[in-house]
Parts: structure tokens; C-alpha cells; sequence
């Protein structure tokens, strides 16, 4: 595309924007390299991305996966360190494409961004698990190979034998007859067990029933084979939890008697990824049909606004259907508004910040639900603090946000209840953060249900827009926490930074 040759006067631009991005995370590995190593590397991912992007080769792109899953393994980076390094370019490309196309243009620059690193990331993790399982088998030929000869040395000596594999960092087992005779540190806590609370225990315990199966036909078909192999199974944690855990075991001998070796570890870190992949190729596909469908009702909303206008100025001499029809049409616009943000879910999201007086602001997101509130009898008392008089936020968004929680508590009370509002600045982790909460006296939710408040998908439909509001405020830098009020009651508190 024309678009990406473009891109290639913009090299050096999204070489220092992407480096910026990866040494500002602290929390990645990529935040303790040194800009002198890590600025080559991006120039030549750079390179081979805007090659391919505008039509001349995947070959450099190629070639750059493979020697950056090699790197990063050796260097003990983890899986989504890297994945996380690809998406970086994505949204630094995504700023740049905004600034400098439009139109059917830009959305098919970014759809093609959007396929482009989906299948970078694909085949880096792919080759990435490759040579990951390449260095399990390797590193378990290995130990092997160091246990007889460390037994040997030390005629078969059981205190050093445990020295040998009590260090590493994966779980180390040795099962005969199905009974674990020996289990290192590692394996102990990935199983919530004490060494002395292993020793002697089934294997297939620590192993999930839906996984037992497959569990006893791999140690048979090791143990007649002699063979190894790699398999994924769902261990037992001795709090009941069934996590996903990877295991190659290989049938061996053990103070002279046969025994299957085996190393494991954790996978959950990379099922999760694997589930979000999934869930974000369902999201692009939802997107596309929620602008299709958004594109549909415009125009009969725009005919609607037209009707309430004229309307409007038709009753403007009697007060009360004047201001009836002055609601409905700030309400048909915040529908207008919501119906571009469903055309516009398959482009990056963004801001428009503004500062904006906190006190009115409030008040109005309250005044837009007060025929709601009438119908139940409901009543909103306001305690706004005069030390946090103005927020630097995007009005619209963060009016969604508040209007779907004082829906949210409105739908919760009884009749006759009541709703709590409140606003200050407040400090936390060494930060300044203005906070907006809002409560009601209604029956609350229970604590086991609180961590996945705004979860949607596992909240039992507690409350509505809430993972859109999770969105919203952390798109601000901001977090939200859902908390039981006293004496009853739900409280729902946003935080907003103060210094951006």
C-alpha cells in the first residue's frame, strides 16, 4: 500500500517512539536492557516490518523471528514479553497512520497492521514454543545424562542426587510403581505440598480426573517404549484449583530400579494468552458488525433529532414540554454519539481530554437520569469536595462511564431509596488521584463476586456497561474497585490521575 511506502520517511520516528515504549516498562525485562543493544534490534524490525507492510517481501520479517525468538529464549525472556514488544510497534504505527491518512485509506491501514502483527505474533510464538520444547527435551537428556554419571561418582547417592535438581526452577519428579519417590522443591509448590507430603503419594492424585486418563496411558506407553514424551495435563492444587501444566517425562532407572523422570511447569500464563488471542479475533469480527450496524440506525436517528428540534421550537412557550423535549434530544444526541464510537470500534481508541469543572459536570450526569430516579422515588445526595474542583479527562467518555453506574445503583435500590455521590482528591502509591464513588442502599453484591465486578463474562450480569467502564477509566490511567458499603449497599470509586 501507498500508504506504508510513506511510512519509510517516518523510520527513525518509530524507531525512537518504539524504543521509548519498551524502556519505560519497568515491569518487562526490556525495561533493564540497555538502549545501545535494543536500538539496532528495533531499526531492523522496523525495517522488515515496512517491507513487508508495503508489498516488497516478508523474507527480512522472517528472518527477523527467527533471530529474535532465538535472543529473547537465550536471555530468558518470557513469551509475552515479546508479543507485548510487537503490539508497541502496532499502536506506534496506529498514532502515525492517524496523523497521516483518512478516509477508507486509513482503515484499511490499519486492518492490514492489525493482520500483519496477528501473524507476526502467531509465528513468533509458534517457533518461540519450538524452541522452548526443544530445550525441555535437551535440557531433560541432560540431567539425565548428569544423574547417572553424579550416581555413579557417588554410588548412587540420594543426598546428591536431590542437590543435583533441588535448584531448578521447574518441577522435578521421580514416580515408580505410580507412587512419587522423589519430587524437588519446585514441584512441591506448584502442587501446594511439603516435601514430606509427597513423598509416597499417587501421582494421579495431583492429577485432575478429566486429565487421569491420558496421565496413565503416557506412563504406560513410556514405561513399555521406553521412550519420552511431552504431554498437557491439568494438575491438583491442594486448594481443589485444575491448572493447565505441561510435563516430559522419560522412562529411566532411579537407585537402580526403573522409574519415570519427568520436568514440569506452569502453563497458564500461555493458555491465557492463547484464550485472548481468540477473544481478540472475535472482537474484530463483532466490531465489523457493530459499524455495520451503527451505520444503519444513523440515519433514522438524525431524522428523529430533526423531529425533536422542530417540535422543540414549536412548544418553546410552554416550559415543561419545552424542557421534556430539550432531555430527549440531549439524549438522542449522547445515542448519536454512541452510534460513531460503534462505527469507530475497529480503529484504535482515543481520547479528547479536556479540564473540565468537576461540580456541573456531576450534577449534569445526574439531572440526564432524573426521570428514571422520579419513577422509582429515588433520591441522590452530592458531597463534591472544593479541593478537586476541575478533572483533565474526556467529557464524553467519562460521562458514559458515570451515567452507566448511577443506572447501575438507580436499577439496584428499592423504591424510595437512595444514591451517594462524592468526590476529592485523594493519594496513593505516591501519586495524586482525583476519586469520584458512587453508593447506594441497595442489597449489595456478595464479596466472593467483588474481583469480578466489572468482568461481564463472569459476573453473573451484576450490572450493565461495566467492563466498558473498567475500559474508560484505564484508557485515563486511571483503575475503578467495586467495594460493600456499610451498613448495605454497593460502592463503585474511580480514581483519575492528577498529574498526567
Amino acid at each position: 500500500m501507498a500508504i506504508f511506502d510513506k511510512l519509510a520517511r517516518h523510520h527513525d520516528e518509530i524507531v525512537d517512539a518504539w524504543v521509548r515504549r519498551l524502556l519505560s516498562d519497568q515491569a518487562s525485562p526490556y525495561g533493564l536492557e540497555r538502549e545501545a543493544d535494543l536500538r539496532p534490534l528495533v531499526s531492523q524490525a522496523t525495517t522488515a516490518f515496512l517491507r513487508g507492510l508495503s508489498g516488497r517481501g516478508w523474507e527480512d520479517l522472517e528472518a527477523f523471528i527467527t533471530l529474535i525468538a532465538r535472543k529473547r529464549l537465550s536471555q530468558g525472556f518470557r513469551l509475552s514479553s515479546v508479543q507485548k514488544a510487537f503490539m508497541a510497534f502496532q499502536q506506534v504505527v496506529s498514532a502515525i497512520l492517524i496523523r497521516e491518512a483518512g478516509g477508507d485509506e486509513l482503515d484499511q491501514a490499519i486492518f492490514r497492521l492489525g493482520i500483519c502483527i496477528s501473524e507476526t505474533v502467531g509465528k513468533f510464538s509458534d517457533f518461540f514454543q519450538e524452541l522452548h520444547d526443544e530445550c525441555m527435551r535437551q535440557q531433560t537428556v541432560v540431567l539425565e545424562s548428569e544423574v547417572r554419571k553424579r550416581t555413579r561418582e557417588l554410588s548412587e547417592s540420594r543426598r546428591k542426587y536431590k542437590t543435583l535438581v533441588e535448584d531448578i526452577r521447574d518441577g522435578y519428579y521421580v514416580v515408580q510403581d505410580g507412587i512419587i519417590v522423589y519430587a524437588n522443591r519446585a514441584f512441591c509448590e506448584m502442587h501446594g505440598r511439603s516435601i514430606e507430603e509427597m513423598a509416597g503419594l499417587a501421582f494421579l492424585e495431583l492429577v485432575a480426573p478429566e486429565s487421569k486418563k491420558e496421565g496413565g496411558r503416557c506412563y504406560e506407553r513410556n514405561r513399555l517404549q521406553q521412550t519420552s514424551s511431552l504431554v498437557e495435563y491439568f494438575r491438583l492444587h491442594v486448594d481443589g484449583r485444575k491448572l493447565p501444566t505441561e510435563a516430559l517425562a522419560k522412562f529411566s532407572t532411579y537407585e537402580g530400579n526403573g522409574a519415570a523422570l519427568g520436568i514440569c511447569r506452569d502453563i497458564s500464563e500461555r493458555r491465557a494468552l492463547e484464550q485472548k488471542t481468540r477473544e481478540a479475533e472475535t472482537l474484530n469480527a463483532l466490531a465489523q458488525q457493530a459499524a455495520s450496524l451503527a451505520h444503519d440506525i444513523r440515519n433514522p436517528l438524525t431524522a428523529i433529532k430533526m423531529n425533536v428540534q422542530m417540535l422543540s421550537a414549536a412548544v418553546e412557550g410552554d416550559s415543561t414540554h419545552h424542557r421534556l423535549l430539550e432531555i430527549s434530544l440531549k439524549e438522542v444526541e449522547s445515542i448519536q454519539r454512541s452510534v460513531e464510537e460503534m462505527m469507530n470500534l475497529a480503529r484504535p481508541f482515543r481520547l479528547n481530554r479536556e479540564d473540565v469543572l468537576l461540580k456541573p459536570f456531576i450534577e449534569g450526569c445526574v439531572e440526564s437520569l432524573r426521570s428514571r430516579m422520579a419513577q422509582k422515588n429515588v433520591t441522590a445526595s452530592l458531597r463534591l469536595s472544593p479541593q478537586l474542583d476541575h478533572l483533565l479527562m474526556d467529557p464524553h467518555r467519562m460521562e458514559q462511564t458515570l451515567v452507566n453506574l448511577l443506572f447501575n445503583a438507580i436499577e439496584a435500590v428499592p423504591m424510595g431509596g437512595h444514591i451517594y455521590l462524592s468526590s476529592g482528591p485523594v493519594k496513593s502509591g505516591g501519586r495524586r488521584w482525583g476519586k469520584i464513588s458512587v453508593a447506594d442502599n441497595g442489597p449489595g453484591i456478595p464479596k466472593d463476586l467483588l474481583p469480578f465486578f466489572f468482568d461481564e463474562k463472569r459476573s453473573r450480569r451484576i450490572g450493565l456497561g461495566l467492563d466498558n467502564v473498567k475500559r474508560i477509566v484505564e484508557a485515563h490511567g486511571g483503575s475503578v474497585e467495586a467495594g460493600i458499603r456499610h451498613p448495605r449497599g454497593l460502592r463503585v470509586s474511580l480514581k483519575l490521575p492528577l498529574e498526567q
